[in-house]
C-alpha cells in the first residue's frame, strides 16, 4: 500500500474549515495540555470535551446508549485516562519502539477499563455493551496510542490483508508491527502535516487515516 497517498487522500477529503475532523484535533490537543496540568483537576471540562468529540464522530446516533445520558457519563473515562499505569501510552511516537510491543497488553487493559466504566450506562437503557468502536475512538481522541476501529478503518485494514476480529492484543500487535515496518513513511507524512499546520499527530492517528482512506475509497 502507498501510505503517503492514502493519508494525503484522507486530508483532501476533510480540507475545509470547521470539518468534523477538527473535533479530533481539538480533543487530542486539549487532552495533551490538560494531562500536563493533571486531568483530575479538570475532570468536568475533560468530560465535556470528550463528549463533544464522540458526538461529532458519530457516537451519539439514535441507537447509542450515550444519547440517553448527559456528559457526566464520561467522568469515569477521565478517571481511567488519568491513571499513572497508562502513562507510557501517551507518547506520540508510540508504535516506533521495539519495546512498545511489550505494552500491547497495557493497551488492551486500557480499552477494557474504559469499557467497564460505560457498561452500567449501557445496561441501564438496555443497549448492549460498549463497543470496540467507542473505546478505540476514545483512545484515539485522547491518548492517541491506537487507531479507531470504525467501519472504514476495519474495512481498509482487511482490504490491506490484515485480519480483524476485535480490538484485542493480537490486533494491537498487528498495528504495532505495521507501524514499525512503515515508520519512515509515517514520520515523513507527520512532518509534512506539522510543517503545514503546526500540529504534531501521533503515529497511530496517521495509521488510522491511511486505513480509513482505503476503507472509504474501496467500500
Amino acid at each position: 500500500m502507498n501510505i503517503g497517498r492514502a493519508i494525503r487522500g484522507y486530508q483532501r477529503r476533510i480540507r475545509w474549515d470547521h470539518h468534523r475532523h477538527e473535533s479530533w484535533e481539538h480533543c487530542y490537543e486539549y487532552f495533551r495540555k490538560a494531562r500536563s496540568r493533571g486531568l483530575a483537576k479538570d475532570r468536568e471540562n475533560a468530560a465535556l470535551q470528550l463528549g463533544f468529540f464522540l458526538a461529532s464522530w458519530g457516537m451519539y446516533r439514535g441507537s447509542s446508549f450515550l444519547l440517553q445520558h448527559t456528559y457526566t457519563i464520561h467522568r469515569g473515562a477521565i478517571d481511567v485516562l488519568s491513571k499513572p499505569r497508562f502513562g507510557k501510552l501517551w507518547d506520540d511516537d508510540f508504535g516506533a519502539g521495539e519495546d512498545d510491543e511489550n505494552l500491547s497488553g497495557r493497551v488492551v487493559e486500557l480499552l477494557e477499563a474504559l469499557r467497564e466504566t460505560y457498561r452500567p450506562f449501557a445496561r441501564a437503557v438496555k443497549k448492549g455493551t460498549p463497543s470496540d468502536t467507542l473505546v478505540t475512538k476514545i483512545v484515539l481522541g485522547t491518548v492517541g496510542c491506537l487507531p479507531a476501529c470504525d467501519e472504514y478503518f476495519i474495512y481498509g485494514f482487511g482490504r490491506s490483508g490484515f485480519p480483524y476480529s476485535r480490538a484485542n492484543e493480537a490486533f494491537v500487535r498487528r498495528v504495532l508491527d505495521f507501524c514499525r515496518r512503515h515508520l519512515s513513511d509515517l514520520r515523513a507524512e507527520r512532518a509534512t502535516i506539522q510543517k503545514a499546520s503546526g500540529k504534531r499527530y501521533p503515529l497511530m492517528k496517521l495509521v488510522d487515516m491511511a486505513f480509513s482512506e482505503i476503507g472509504y475509497r474501496d467500500a
